[in-house]
């Protein structure tokens, strides 16, 4: 069974003062590395006066994670902002922590949690999506047909994305990948055999994680 694909919606940003030092949150959702060190440059490019710039990115089922102190003593930053990306199952995620000194050190124990606070008080702020891998399923049926499958489908996962109306109609229908068979034979006891797959391709859904 494959790892949940979870990520963010929107980006997301929030900023707390500790001791006086400013630190100030992103999170963006990228595709690709590329997409992560192109908003990390431009962070420090906004942000050139900051005292550190401290950086992290997850891509993929953990393919590459990247985590950067920007100066801060080692493991106090980078990572224990990546720690809660990946404990989390957040994924094409990158996160920017900015940091403007405020003259009061913080320590290590101070600046883990300080870090690692900023991407979770962050991450609290987005709506987190679920990606699932679905069938995009078009499905040509008799107009006679038409009331039977809108009433059944409603007791189903299946999800109806459009309807044309031709000669005759045709159902483009969202299907979970595991449940693929089983609407397969579904389409089948409810028309009888009478229908037609047009097509079926790969399609990636996002769901919203509720609360």
């Amino acid at each position: 069974m494959s790892k949940k694909f979870i990520t963010i919606k929107e980006n997301s940003s929030d900023e707390f003062v500790e001791k006086k030092s400013t630190f100030i949150t992103h999170l963006i959702r990228i595709k690709n590395e590329d997409d992560a060190r192109d908003f990390i440059q431009k962070m420090k490019k906004k942000h050139y006066d900051a005292t550190h710039v401290c950086s992290c990115y997850v891509v993929g089922n953990n393919e590459i994670t990247r985590s950067s102190d920007d100066g801060e003593p080692s493991g106090t930053a980078g990572a224990p902002m990546l720690d809660v990306l990946v404990k989390q199952g957040i994924r094409n995620v990158c996160a920017v922590v900015i940091r403007y000194y405020g003259g009061t050190k913080l320590g290590t124990g101070g600046l883990v949690r300080a870090y690692g606070g900023g991407v979770i008080n962050t991450l609290k702020k987005a709506t987190l999506v679920e990606r699932k891998d679905a069938f995009e399923v078009k499905v040509e049926i008799d107009y006679s047909l038409n009331g039977k499958i809108e009433y059944e489908i409603n007791k189903t996962n299946f999800i109806v994305n459009n309807l044309e109306y031709a000669d005759k109609i045709i159902y483009t229908i969202y299907v979970m990948e595991e449940d693929y068979e089983k609407f397969q034979n579904w389409i089948a006891n409810l028309t009888n055999g009478q229908f037609k797959i047009l097509s079926s391709k790969d399609k990636q859904l996002e769901f919203e994680i509720k609360e």
